[in-house]
């Protein structure tokens, strides 16, 4: 007999120093029409731009937080932690964990205080502090969805990209409605699906599937979620994804080159790790990918010195060759 959960999906949301967007990811969360109970696990990594104290004010103003029977507040070593229930939708609650040092680099330790709550949850839905929901139906929709396909972990949509308020283009890789095959997420990478466009199942992440977590990044996400029986895809754009918000990854990346470089090294060697746990499966696709990979740091301007002091002699003659091959 299936495991009864608390609730159906649990939303996390991580973020830091997006106070000025944060309010819209929480809006956005809090309009979702659906005929389950659905809690919002947002952790705020010690932010220094009074991004917690924004959050604590959409609580206050939002949810029953006096009401002592679905709300409370408490106090860790690790960060202060509010529960509420909404006070109109009633199959909403929030869960903030404000954490009182930056654990940007202890990720399993997030992982763990997410736990409580996603682990009474049968889904779970994805998105951050600068993103954001377009459509009030995108849970339902996609919980449809992986209720009738037991055989998909994980289910995306449509994302729109905006700038300054204005949509700038979208992250549609199918135009029509279909299963999303692991080939075309491992040939897509990391931009290929919005990452707040996801759910998946939460037994995806006991699954055994060891690759992806040596390195915690979205597009090994995808791949993970692609593995059993690739990915349905919705190709309405249900998801926002904010260009360069101030804060983000991309933002603290600039004129970071050599950083960016190991960056890309990293996703290669993990690529070699799935390799060989799928017993090279999908050996022709993974290497098509690392191909893809070194060309664009070559794309864009990463040809510098530092570059061939680091890579050895067998990389410095497959970058030579990818260069210059016809």
């Amino acid at each position: 007999m299936e495991e009864i959960k608390k609730y159906q999906v649990c939303i996390r949301c991580y973020t830091y120093n997006q106070a000025l967007y944060i309010s819209d990811a929480l809006e956005s969360f809090v309009i979702q029409k659906t005929n389950f109970p659905f809690v919002i696990v947002v952790v705020d990594d010690a932010s220094s731009d009074g991004e917690q104290e924004v959050i604590r004010d959409f609580i206050n103003k939002n949810f029953n937080v006096h009401d002592q029977a679905t709300s409370y507040t408490r106090d860790t070593d690790l960060a202060n932690i509010m529960y509420a229930q909404h006070s109109t939708n009633k199959n909403c609650y929030i869960a903030a964990i404000l954490l009182k040092h930056n654990l940007y680099k202890e990720p399993d330790k997030k992982s763990v205080l997410v736990d409580e709550w996603r682990n009474q949850s049968k889904y779970e839905a994805l998105c951050e502090g600068d993103d954001w929901w377009l459509s009030d139906e995108k849970l339902q929709r996609q919980f449809d969805i992986l209720e009738n396909h037991p055989e998909v972990d994980m289910c995306a949509c449509g994302t729109s990209c905006f700038k300054d308020g204005k949509i700038q283009r979208h992250i549609t890789p199918s135009s029509d409605e279909r299963i999303l095959s692991v080939e075309e997420v491992i040939l897509g990478g990391g931009g290929y699906l919005g990452t707040n466009s996801l759910m998946h199942r939460v037994s995806l992440l006991h699954d055994g599937v060891k690759y992806w977590k040596t390195f915690y990044l979205d597009f090994f996400n995808q791949i993970h979620g692609a593995l059993r029986g690739g990915i349905y895809y919705i190709s309405e754009c249900m998801a926002a994804y904010r260009l360069v918000s101030q804060g983000s990854w991309r933002d603290r990346m600039k004129g970071e080159r050599k950083k960016y470089f190991f960056h890309v090294e990293r996703i290669n060697e993990t690529l070699n790790l799935l390799d060989r746990e799928t017993e090279f499966k999908y050996h022709e696709y993974i290497e098509r990918r690392k191909i893809i990979n070194y060309r664009s740091m070559f794309v864009n301007g990463l040809r510098n010195h530092f570059l061939f002091e680091v890579l050895s002699f067998s990389d410095k003659i497959k970058l030579s060759s990818l260069i210059f091959k016809a």
